[in-house]
Parts: C-alpha cells; sequence; structure tokens
C-alpha cells in the first residue's frame, strides 16, 4: 500500500477552457508553462507536455506531501486566471 503523505508523484492533467479572449488565455498558457519548466529546475517536475491535437496539458510532480501539491496547484497562472482546468490529478509510480 503507498502512503500519499509521504513523497511520492502526481500526474496532473489539464484542459484549456473555451478561448473567450484569445490573447490573454495565450499568456496565461504560455505563463502555465513557463512556471512548470521552473518547477522542473528545482527538481518538481519529472516530466511535462502536450497531448497531440489537443488544447491538453500534462505533468508529472515529485512532491513531498499533498500540501505541496496543493500549493503547486494553486499557484498555477492558467488556473488562477480560469483559463485552464485541472481535469485530473492522480498518483503516478514508476514501474
Amino acid at each position: 500500500m503507498i502512503d500519499y503523505k509521504n513523497p511520492h508523484q502526481v500526474m496532473l492533467f489539464f484542459e484549456e477552457k473555451q478561448r473567450n479572449n484569445k490573447s490573454k488565455t495565450e499568456i496565461c498558457l504560455a505563463q502555465q508553462i513557463n512556471y512548470y519548466d521552473m518547477l522542473r529546475s528545482s527538481g518538481k517536475v519529472a516530466i511535462s507536455g502536450d497531448l497531440y491535437n489537443q488544447h491538453k496539458f500534462f505533468v508529472i510532480l515529485n512532491v513531498s506531501c499533498d500540501t505541496e501539491l496543493e500549493d503547486i496547484i494553486s499557484n498555477d497562472p492558467a488556473l488562477k486566471n480560469n483559463v485552464s482546468e485541472l481535469a485530473r490529478a492522480m498518483p503516478f509510480v514508476e514501474i
């Protein structure tokens, strides 16, 4: 059994919301990518990318606890600006 309060990995799937303001959406999505790139440099992101030909983005995070995960999600610029939504979050285990 895995205890998700200890260090673990989480896969997050984001979906772009309908574009009402294309310029704002593009800026916020670029900020989202930069945000996770910054987290990659500190060892928090294992991998990230786009799902081919879809308006979806995924990231696998290395977190020490669920509180850290919540902090990362709450500071995501695209979520904060309501241009993206967290479609799914699930534990990830490499085998």
